[in-house]
Formats: C-alpha cells, sequence, structure tokens
C-alpha cells in the first residue's frame, strides 16, 4: 500500500468550528470497532479507513488522520462542495478532511440510494476475495486521487454493496451506517469462514 503523505487536495473552510449531528457517535462507534477487527489497521500518519455519512449538504468524513479507535468531537469534517478540475474540497469543521473525500463524493454522487460509505483496508478480504467473488477494481491507483475514485465509480451498481479497490481496501455501503459496518463484519467473517483449515480441505 501506497505511504501515507496527507491530502492531495486544498482544503477550503466555509466555516471552522466544531460539527455537531445526531449520526456521529454512531461514527465514532463504528470507527473503535474496525481498530478491533483490524479492519483500519494503524499506519504512519494515522489509521487507514475513513467513515462517512450522508448529510442534507454533503457528507460528514472521519478527518485526515483520525485515530478512529479514539474518535473526538473535532475529528468529523462536513463535506459541502467539491471542486474536481481545481482539486478543491470545501468544509465546515476545524479540520481538513480524509484523504479518500474525492473517493466518498463520487460514490454519493453515483449512488444516489447510499447514505453511508465505510472505507478500510481488510488483508484478508484482498488476498482471498476471489473465492467469493467479490467485485474489484481494475488498476492499482494512487490514493486519495481523482484517478483512484473514477475507477472505482467504474464498478459501481445497484446490486453491491461490497467491493474491494485493487491492492488497497475495500468499501462498504449502505443505507445506514448499522448496514454499511455490518456489510464489512459480515464479509470479513465469511472470508475468514471460507479458509478455515477444515472448509480448506473439504475444498481440495
Amino acid at each position: 500500500m501506497e505511504k501515507y503523505s496527507g491530502v492531495k487536495f486544498k482544503t477550503i473552510f466555509k466555516e471552522k468550528k466544531k460539527i455537531e449531528h445526531k449520526g456521529i457517535e454512531k461514527l465514532m462507534t463504528w470507527g473503535k470497532k474496525f481498530v478491533e477487527l483490524n479492519l483500519a489497521p494503524k499506519i504512519e500518519g494515522g489509521f487507514a479507513g475513513n467513515l462517512s455519512f450522508r448529510t442534507l449538504h454533503g457528507f460528514i468524513i472521519t478527518a485526515s488522520g483520525a485515530n478512529l479507535s479514539e474518535l473526538n468531537d473535532d475529528d468529523f469534517v462536513e463535506v459541502i462542495g467539491v471542486d474536481v478540475n481545481l482539486k478543491q474540497i470545501f468544509v465546515c469543521g476545524l479540520k481538513k478532511p480524509s484523504s479518500e473525500s474525492f473517493l466518498h463524493h463520487a460514490i454519493y454522487t453515483k449512488r444516489t440510494d447510499i447514505n453511508a460509505v465505510f472505507h478500510g483496508h481488510d488483508q484478508i478480504t484482498l488476498k482471498f476475495g476471489d473465492k467469493l467473488n467479490f467485485p474489484i477494481t481494475e488498476r492499482e491507483q494512487p490514493y486519495g486521487s481523482m484517478e483512484l475514485a473514477d475507477e472505482v465509480v467504474k464498478i459501481l451498481n445497484m446490486n453491491c454493496n461490497y467491493f474491494l479497490i485493487k491492492e488497497h481496501g475495500f468499501i462498504s455501503l449502505g443505507k445506514t451506517m448499522d448496514e454499511a459496518g455490518n456489510e464489512a463484519i459480515g464479509q470479513h467473517k465469511r472470508v475468514i469462514e471460507i479458509n478455515r483449515p477444515d472448509k480448506a480441505a473439504k475444498n481440495k
């Protein structure tokens, strides 16, 4: 996985203030669960994962480099606008949004039925996902780039809420945060189950 070196866009603060929303507490809970299950492992500069949910004005996402296991009130940023051509993201909050904000924006734009986007890094699904025929992007692209977002949009469809990003991680979607989180955990457990020694022996 590419070494994390910060966001690749310009953050424009429309309002510098702590974000308040009833959904933030649940996002905190899911951040902690992702770290506990190693779905968002610690890396240099932060944690390899980012979570968001849709709002009336855009979406609220975890901040760049946020400790997902110990999220604070100031670790949430509301993205209210995106200029793809100028690589600018307009926000309300106290910190820069996650480096994958372009990716979350692209998904919300394409999938109007989705209200939560959870992105993590689950090595076991990357390694054995082909056994369960998970959809996967065709080309490896740099993290936080529009090229990565474009690759994901190519495989988005209304019938699948879990897919892999080549040599990178996974995306789990849901109409609610619980749906997105439980989808990620369920797929993680499915891959573990199918690779149990007794199951592997039976499949030979």
